[in-house]
Order: structure tokens, then C-alpha cells, then sequence
């Protein structure tokens, strides 16, 4: 990706003046956040843990908090300082003057495009992997060498469900946006409750 090329690599500074909600807790700025630049395009800076996705990448970024500063890096790196406005808007500033407001956004509203891991509880020795993409293409495989196996997914708010190929075996599941999981009653018969978590750091076995 040419970091050149995204509006984040021009973020630079917002005015020194911090409000002393954000002094005081820092950690609010540990959520999703969406925004719309001045040429149009969107940005997300969407933080899980101890790393972040920033716009579209597919990889992940380090970041740390030093005060009013946030310096992430990874396949998109900047430095920018940042301060909240009233209702819980986000402002930053690009080196060029113009300011992006950013709004904060549920868990619930974060995307499931990625990767998950988990295995149903009656079999712990077994591991699904699960790959879900934007476009509503899934695949699964059962780790290390299975097959991959290919179908689409769909999502009504919290629920999830999925169409394996080429017998239509679904699953149907849910999305639990706090602790971060897909849960399921059941991924083959009598598999039992198959729990699956986001994973980042490794992408593949």
C-alpha cells in the first residue's frame, strides 16, 4: 500500500490545547472511529486491545499513546496529536489545515471482514479457521491441513449466518461485540457450542 497516497500520512497536528476529558482518560480514544475526509474518501481508526486497524489495510498497527499523541506503525505509520470536541466528536488536523471530525461508533457496527479461530467445546483438540471477507465470500478449514471450504455469509445485526458449498450446510450463529466472538450452537452435529475469536498477529498456519 502507498502510504503516500492515504490522507492519514498528512495528519500531523492538531492545536497543543487538550480539553481535560481527554487528559484524564485517555482510554476513550480505544474505540471505533469514522470519518470522512476532506476529498470525500473515508477513514476508520478502529482500535482492539493493544492494536488497530487504520482505513481499509489488512494489516494491523502498533500503537502507542503519549499523552495527546497517538504513534502507530505498521503498513500505515504517523504520529498525530488529537483532541475531543463536544459531543464526543474527535478532532484531527491535516498539515494542510483542513480538520476531520470523527464519530465514535459502536462495537456492533465494527466490520467481521478478517480472520477467527476457535473450535466447538465438545472437540477442544480441534480448531476452525474461518476467513471472512468483505464481499460476503467465507471460507473454513479445519487446522492445520484441511480443506478450504468456500461459501457467503450474511448479517442481520447480531446474527450470522452462513452457506457452506457445494451442499448448503449452514451455520447460523452470533456476534458478540464486546468480548469479540461468533458464537454457535452447533458447526457439525454434535459438535456442541463452537465458539470463534478474531485473531490479528498470525494470519495463517
Amino acid at each position: 500500500m502507498q502510504v503516500s497516497k492515504l490522507l492519514l500520512i498528512a495528519i500531523v497536528a492538531v492545536p497543543a490545547t487538550s480539553s481535560p476529558t481527554l487528559a484524564q482518560q485517555p482510554e476513550a480514544l480505544l474505540q471505533r472511529w469514522v470519518g470522512t475526509t476532506h476529498e470525500g474518501r473515508p477513514l476508520f481508526l478502529d482500535f482492539y486491545g493493544d492494536t488497530m486497524l487504520v482505513v481499509n489495510d489488512q494489516y494491523i498497527a502498533d500503537f502507542e499513546m503519549r499523552g495527546d499523541t497517538l504513534v502507530a506503525v505498521g503498513d500505515t505509520s504517523f504520529t498525530l496529536h488529537y483532541r475531543f470536541a463536544p459531543m464526543d466528536r474527535l478532532l484531527l488536523r491535516t498539515e494542510d489545515g483542513h480538520i476531520i471530525t470523527m464519530s465514535r461508533q459502536g462495537p456492533l457496527a465494527r466490520p467481521l471482514s478478517g480472520n477467527w479461530l476457535g473450535g466447538p467445546t465438545r472437540s477442544p483438540d480441534r480448531v476452525i479457521e474461518l476467513r471472512m471477507t468483505r464481499s460476503g465470500v467465507a471460507y473454513w478449514r479445519w487446522l492445520t491441513q484441511g480443506p478450504w471450504t468456500e461459501g457467503e455469509w450474511d448479517r442481520f445485526h447480531r446474527k450470522i449466518t452462513f452457506t457452506w458449498l457445494p451442499d448448503s450446510t449452514v451455520w447460523e450463529g452470533l456476534y458478540d461485540p464486546a468480548a469479540g466472538q461468533l458464537l454457535f450452537d452447533e458447526t457439525e452435529p454434535g459438535s456442541g457450542v463452537t465458539i470463534l475469536r478474531r485473531f490479528f498477529r498470525r494470519r495463517s498456519y
